[in-house]
């Protein structure tokens, strides 16, 4: 997987031409942004994106910036990033219409979007504000169990079950346009299970489980910014052009 991936950056370097901001060695790290939104509590977990990103440095080949950023759908530099963490606990305001606009031009435009359910709760508040906002912003395509032979469930770990800090559901759901996935919802908490402090401890108990479920939970998020990085190219290279965009917005940060 590591060596796909290089090679990708190498083919967009040769497609794309030099650039002085790899001169720059935080510039092309990889930046993981968490959703700020209106309402309810955007961030309930410390150290979750925190612990998902040292885990992506310590077994990839990824280079990353240590410290998440928060990002509202309104910023204008969200079209740099491939990648949109939303974690939430509870009830939030409904996007208003620029924000749903925003977040469906930067999905159908080569982004992705991670949502996490951090309540707890099998029925949350949270997951209703979810869903509401699903059917806001694509209409005619619901949110459906995410198929088994996905290329999330392999692009580095090959993964045989999804779980996280809890269990209410085995499976993860998506949306998908044009045969591409780009919002991937998880109702178990995958955030509790990263979160990890700077003296190296677990913030979180696990709930569902123990140090396996754990781990299994750090291998599928690792597994789905490996996916959000370079989409289905084990399954379907015409999605290549979309890849080496995103390589592209790296290099002008």
């Amino acid at each position: 997987m590591r060596y796909c991936l290089q090679f990708l950056i190498f083919f967009s370097l040769l497609h794309f031409g030099p650039s002085p901001v790899w001169a720059d060695p935080l510039a092309s790290r990889f930046v993981l942004p968490q959703l700020k939104y209106s309402g309810g509590s955007f961030k309930p977990l410390n150290g979750a994106l925190e612990g998902l990103l040292m885990q992506i440095a310590r077994r990839t080949s990824i280079e990353i910036r240590r410290e998440p950023i928060e990002l509202e759908l309104t910023d204008p530099s969200l079209h740099r990033y491939p990648f949109l963490y939303m974690g939430g606990d509870s009830k939030f305001e409904p996007l208003s219409e620029e924000e749903i606009k925003a977040l469906r031009h930067f999905l159908n435009y080569g982004g992705f979007l991670l949502i996490d359910d951090n309540s707890r709760e099998k029925k949350s508040e949270f997951d209703v504000s979810v869903r509401r906002m699903a059917e806001r912003l694509f209409p005619q395509t619901p949110i459906k169990p995410l198929a088994r032979d996905h290329s999330i469930y392999r692009s580095f770990y090959l993964i045989n079950r999804v779980t996280g800090r809890t269990a209410h559901k085995p499976f993860l759901e998506e949306i998908s346009v044009k045969g591409r996935t780009v919002l991937v919802y998880s109702s178990n908490d995958l955030g509790g299970a990263w979160a990890r402090n700077k003296l190296g401890g677990w913030n979180y108990d696990m709930i569902a489980g123990g140090e396996v479920e754990r781990q299994e939970s750090i291998r599928l998020g690792i597994n789905i910014a490996m996916y959000a990085l370079t989409l289905d190219y084990k399954k379907d290279m015409v999605h290549l052009p979309i890849i080496l965009e995103r390589l592209r917005r790296y290099r002008l940060q």
